[in-house]
């Protein structure tokens, strides 16, 4: 399947969901009032601009990054996230896939490590990597996250290595070298890998055509490091040439299990006094080792504001609290972490607390009816 379509399209652009609720007794465990969902069509008018795998019959999971490479500079993202570093010798050149621009590492003999830092979106049970490549040497990685998993070519051949963490707790790795070669040719191929976390099976497709699976225990999810940075192109350097060997990556989530570590329950915020008290309430947990707070005023740039201790293991209802001190006038963003023993990060929906100076006021001169926040208006 052709991976650019030159084509003039609409892109629904999706905000964020935001949660509030405020208030909320330990008798009326969860409210949760969807505040709003935005969607924008922008009409694109450049015809260079390409659909990124749209109508996928393999897998329509959310895009977290894409990157065509038809312009400078290559950290750009054209979907989702941009990459924070590269090799500075790293430039999009004529001789992509259909005649477009792709990824050149220059002709430096430096490898391209194109670097994108870790997300929550990229913290999924499940993970979609699909990239064009054109072999111009015998080994080096298409995406490589920490020491835990690594999608590449070793003396040519498609190498695989990820880790899998287990309902039941236990963790084991994928690790293999696959008999399918990767021509020497001069021609762009589409390799991809796809793990579904709810079945536990992982493939590698070329061209859409499966060469390698493995199917593990259903339910089993990936396993890395949150703070585990991605990097494309590590070991690659196109032999010293200034001619692209990538084009086109696109980094989809395959969606979570639903053997979360954690059954949250509710996730409140309301004043008391002059500070925020946040609450929230856990029906299960397993293997939690702490919870940790983030605050933001945009939604895009969040501040850890205070960690509390979790119960680790726990099958009955469990309360929590955490009192932001300095609460910044308007609209917060809070967001809940749970951090568990296999070092994966899981964040949880977010919450908005609008607070007025009214309400301090009112606090000051303990006027009742404080602890209620007032719904956002969008």
């Amino acid at each position: 399947m052709a991976i650019k379509l030159r084509i003039v399209q609409k892109v629904n652009t999706l905000q964020k969901f935001a949660f509030i609720s405020g208030g909320v007794s330990i008798l009326a465990l969860i409210i949760y009032v969807t505040v709003g969902i935005n969607t924008a069509d922008v009409q694109d008018t450049l015809a260079s601009h390409r659909n990124l795998l749209v109508n996928d019959p393999i897998n329509n999971g959310e895009v977290i990054a894409g990157f065509t490479w038809d312009q400078n500079p290559p950290q750009k993202a054209d979907v989702g996230i941009d990459a924070k570093s590269m090799n500075i010798n790293a430039e999009c050149v004529q001789g992509g896939v259909d005649s477009s621009f792709g990824l050149s590492a220059g002709n430096t003999m430096k490898d391209i490590d194109l670097i994108i830092k870790p997300t929550a979106d990229l913290n999924s049970d499940g993970i979609d990597i699909s990239i064009d490549f054109k072999r111009m040497e015998e080994s080096g990685n298409f995406f490589t996250r920490g020491a835990t998993f690594n999608f590449g070519m070793e003396n040519g051949k498609l190498e695989i290595k990820y880790k899998l963490t287990s309902t039941n707790g236990k963790s084991y790795t994928i690790d293999e070298k696959t008999s399918y070669e990767i021509p020497n040719d001069n021609q762009f191929r589409n390799y991809r890998f796809l793990y579904d976390a709810n079945k536990g099976k992982g493939e590698i497709l070329v061209n859409n055509a499966t060469v390698w699976s493995n199917q593990s225990v259903a339910m089993a999810r990936l396993t890395w490091k949150s703070d585990d940075e991605i990097i494309i192109g590590n070991g690659m350097n196109g032999s010293g040439k200034a001619i692209p060997i990538f084009d086109n990556l696109v980094i989809r989530k395959t969606g979570n299990t639903n053997n979360a570590p954690m059954e949250l329950l509710s996730f409140s915020a309301e004043l008391q006094g002059v500070q925020v008290l946040l609450n929230w309430h856990t029906a299960k947990e397993m293997g939690t080792d702490y919870f940790k707070i983030e605050r933001s005023t945009d939604t895009k740039t969040f501040e850890e504001i205070g960690r509390v201790k979790a119960a680790g293991q726990s099958i009955s209802l469990m309360a929590y609290s955490l009192i932001d001190k300095t609460p910044p006038l308007g609209v917060s963003y809070y967001r809940l972490a749970l951090g568990n023993n296999s070092a994966k990060t899981i964040w949880m929906p977010v919450i908005a607390f609008r607070l007025k100076p009214e309400m301090l006021q009112s606090a000051a001169s303990n006027t009742p009816g404080i602890s209620t926040i007032d719904p956002i208006k969008k």
